[in-house]
């Protein structure tokens, strides 16, 4: 990869951090930018009226932010849209309050965009800290297309998927496909790197550890099934829409891994609940079959009624 001339004029990147009460990381989060160095740079945060000491840690570094505001606002997904209307940078991130980037980011980052000025998301390697920054793991996501981020299954939920601080996006790709989903709670960054490819977005990866995701008690990533139920729901009328640009094969395989897990397991979990006797259970299952074809489709029963008739044999 070329050296960037200093004496160039740089992208101007723009960092949006929202926060609420994360008095005991933002200091980290913000020194983290600023430290960068770097000289475009547009630094927003968008604090959601916190009652611990985050403002007073915001007023030390006031000088070398370009717009802070410290007021109630309706979640996560508003306060970036606040930041968004703010931002006018070529580039865009958003950056929670929790976690940082480390030295050097955003040098490497605009230098991609540099060289590869038609990229509209790009990713790099994540690492996983825990509250002490400790590193505990790393991700690398894998994703470049529609039929890929719509597959949980074999994909997302396979160590595939995109963490949010190691993605940095273009502005004309927000100037096409607009804000943030407010009524979002968990997938709101879901949301929007499927709608940055499902706009035609050219994702590009850059094989080097940007940024650190800390694992905290109080993070929403926390509530696996609160997360997984938002994610089933947002893909669902994609999957059933026939203008989605997938294959038919691959509409029908993800078809069935969500019939299955939206449906078919909900209902083993309810008969288990009421505790239907094996003859209702297995009546009841039928006719989700039977209803939804495609369910068929999904490995994961076939698997299933495979070792329930290996068992039903012995």
């Amino acid at each position: 990869m070329k050296t960037i001339d200093i004496a160039k004029e740089f992208p101007r990147i723009t960092i949006i951090t929202p926060s609420y009460n994360q008095g005991q990381f933002i200091e980290e989060t913000i020194c983290s930018v600023l430290s960068q160095n770097y000289p475009n740079l547009e630094y927003i945060i968008i604090d959601g009226g916190s009652t611990d000491d985050t403002v007073d840690i915001i007023k030390k570094y006031e000088s070398s932010i370009s717009y802070w505001v410290s007021e109630p606002d309706n979640g996560q997904s508003h306060a970036i849209n606040k930041g968004l209307a703010k931002a006018t940078g070529d580039i865009i991130a958003y950056l929670n309050s929790d976690d940082y980037y480390l030295p050097e980011t955003l040098f490497k980052v605009a230098e991609f965009f540099l060289q590869f000025p038609d990229t509209d998301l790009l990713h790099g390697q994540c690492r996983y800290v825990n509250q002490k920054g400790e590193k505990i793991g790393e991700q690398f996501g894998n994703i470049s297309t529609l039929a890929e981020i719509l597959d949980l299954w074999g994909v997302w939920w396979q160590k595939r998927q995109f963490v949010q601080p190691e993605v940095f996006w273009s502005k004309r790709i927000t100037d096409k496909i607009g804000s943030f989903k407010e009524e979002l709670n968990f997938v709101m960054d879901y949301d929007y790197w499927l709608r940055i490819i499902q706009a035609g977005g050219i994702v590009r990866s850059l094989n080097t550890e940007l940024s650190c995701f800390r694992f905290t008690d109080s993070q929403k990533s926390n509530y696996s099934d609160k997360v997984s139920a938002e994610l089933l729901n947002l893909i669902k009328p994609l999957l059933w829409n026939s203008y989605t640009k997938i294959s038919l094969k691959k509409r029908c395989l993800l078809q069935g891994n969500w019939l299955y897990q939206a449906v078919f397991l909900e209902q083993v979990k309810n008969s288990m609940q009421a505790k239907d006797s094996k003859q209702k259970r297995y009546t009841k299952l039928l006719i989700i079959i039977l209803v939804n074809p495609q369910i068929l489709f999904s490995l994961d029963l076939i698997n299933r009624i495979r070792t329930i008739l290996i068992k039903s044999q012995d």
